[in-house]
């Protein structure tokens, strides 16, 4: 009981600490739920447009915006990762206020690129803007909280969206787009006028945690570290997109699941996160965080390897497994997400932070837009090798972040125990 209180206790501190912080993230995410898995739904209800056409078209726009990650890392260096979440949101509404007008393959293209680049630009500058909110104390606590707030608006919004789209067709696509574009301005402005965090990133002091490594660029691509990360980064990708892309095409295509797989197994992760991120994160302090990140990595691995064996499944059979795997993947992100994004924001000089979390979320959107490409084996004789090559990339995910941060100062490999009590 004691514990409960203390918990409790603890998030509303945080709560009425940040409150204003915490309404924009609410605000922010709930809008970013009510349209995240409706790009393609949307242009293929509202255009004449053909599906494959759309389909292009979001792949160009995609890979269009993969440099503003790192435009966004320069922006963050030069004024600061507020600056970066305004311009983020503000990208965002821009992109969104486009979808009610888009019709033709110009504005498409321009509006999901808009889209697609406010959230390139969003995980260059949150990683950075959690790190100045902590002001030095423990990263992984402010990150966990914030997920975990995250978590449940996104699932909020979700659900909203789902309640819409029953009854309102195609005009209430049109009303949730509205509505994001709303909530995108709202957040802009509440980041814009709230007091956390710096207009530019601290300059490096005596003891600070990068002591010892010169502040430039040349430094960052020298450091053996850095460029381990960057390679973690790019082989953990693929699991942002393995549930509701690999997954979800097994689920549908070869078990013959109905399509309601993917919000499952969404609501799942989100489920899982809004109650449990801060307590995990709590039970995992005082580990090092490249194990905590290789662990995550190898339980994703673990959700494949039964596939290279397993015929098709259905009834009560599959959608146990559907379950399970649903569990083990939220299980894994809460585990090595606040431990990758602590080292990513803490390992780079200050100087360079900004781009240096620039390069490594570039390098896992890169991961993330080549995956699907190996769905062709699917297809193939030997669909088994799908699932072989999908463990063999997060094995090698789970090497090169374990790797990375056995290089890394003391206080950077580990979140202590006395720290994650805050």
């Amino acid at each position: 009981m004691f514990s409960i209180r203390a918990r409790l206790r603890a998030a509303s501190s945080s709560l009425a600490e940040h409150r204003s912080v915490t309404a924009a993230v609410l605000v922010d995410t709930v809008g970013a739920g009510l349209t995240l898995p409706l790009t393609i739904v949307y242009f293929t209800l509202t255009t004449d447009l053909s599906l494959g056409v759309i389909g292009a078209l979001s792949t160009v726009a995609s890979l269009l915006a993969l440099p503003v990650g790192l435009l966004g890392g320069v922006l963050t260096d030069r004024f600061g990762a507020r600056a970066s979440m305004v311009t983020n949101n503000l990208l965002s509404a821009a992109g969104f206020a486009l979808y009610l007008v888009a019709h033709e393959p110009v504005t498409v293209l321009a509006a999901v690129f808009l889209a697609t680049a406010s959230e390139r630009l969003y995980w260059t500058a949150w990683t950075a803007y959690v790190h100045d909110l902590a002001a030095g104390r423990p990263f992984e606590r402010w990150f966990a909280f914030l997920e975990a707030t995250k978590a449940a608006a996104l699932g909020a919004g979700a659900v909203v969206a789902a309640v819409v789209l029953a009854g309102g067709g195609s005009d209430g696509l049109r009303w949730l787009v509205a509505a994001n574009v709303v909530s995108s301005v709202v957040a802009a402005v509440v980041f814009a006028t709230q007091r956390t965090g710096s207009a530019r990133p601290p300059v490096a002091a005596a003891g600070d945690l990068s002591e010892g490594r010169a502040g430039s660029l040349r430094a960052f691509a020298a450091d053996r570290s850095m460029r381990l990360v960057t390679l973690g980064q790019f082989l953990l990708g693929p699991a942002m997109v393995l549930p509701n892309v690999a997954l979800s095409v097994l689920f549908v295509e070869r078990w013959h699941l109905p399509a309601a797989v993917a919000p499952v197994q969404f609501a799942i992760a989100t489920g899982l996160a809004a109650f449990l991120q801060t307590s995990v994160t709590r039970w995992v302090a005082g580990c090092d965080r490249g194990v905590l990140v290789a662990v995550g990595a190898g339980l994703t691995a673990l959700t494949t390897v039964p596939l290279v064996v397993l015929p098709p499944l259905a009834g009560a059979g599959a959608w146990s497994y559907v379950v399970a795997v649903g569990v083990v993947l939220a299980v894994a992100d809460m585990i090595a997400m606040p431990a990758s994004n602590a080292v990513m924001a803490e390992a780079p000089h200050p100087r360079v932070r900004g781009r240096a979390i620039g390069v490594f979320q570039t390098a896992g959107s890169v991961g993330m837009a080549l995956f699907p490409l190996s769905l062709g084996l699917l297809d193939s004789d030997a669909p088994w090798l799908l699932w072989v090559l999908t463990a063999v990339v997060f094995s090698g995910a789970a090497w090169a972040w374990k790797a990375a941060v056995a290089g890394l100062p003391a206080r950077v490999r580990t979140a202590t125990a006395q720290d994650a009590e805050g």
